[in-house]
């Protein structure tokens, strides 16, 4: 032990550069996992909401009309169209803005 001046600073920047090293590597993936919670977070909504106004449309409590939905300061919008393939089927969708700007569509048919 008597010859070991100098090294253990040498030492101690290499573990201090790994662990930085480690952090750096981990923290995009991090990220990348919050925004994927909260996108599950919004498409779960979309489809409760949808879900909601289909039954409400079957059970004769509101029209086929396109509305706005803000709901826990999301903006869901509400659109109905005939379903082409089925006659007496309507298509409900639902089209939102998920935490990556991006916009998508979920979409569920209903008797009239």
């Amino acid at each position: 032990m008597r010859n070991c001046k100098g090294y253990v600073y040498l030492e101690l920047m290499a573990a201090f550069s790994v662990c930085i090293f480690l952090i750096l590597s981990i923290l995009p993936i991090i990220d990348e996992l919050i925004t994927r919670r909260k996108d599950i977070v919004i498409r779960t909504e979309a489809h409760h909401l949808l879900y909601e106004r289909l039954t409400a449309f079957m059970d004769g409590e509101i029209q086929a009309i396109g509305q706005e939905i803000i709901n826990k300061k999301k903006s869901y919008e509400l659109i109905w169209k005939d379903h082409g393939d089925f006659p007496g089927m309507i298509e409900g969708c639902v089209r939102y803005e998920n935490e990556s700007g991006k916009f998508e569509t979920i979409c569920d048919a209903a008797k009239r």
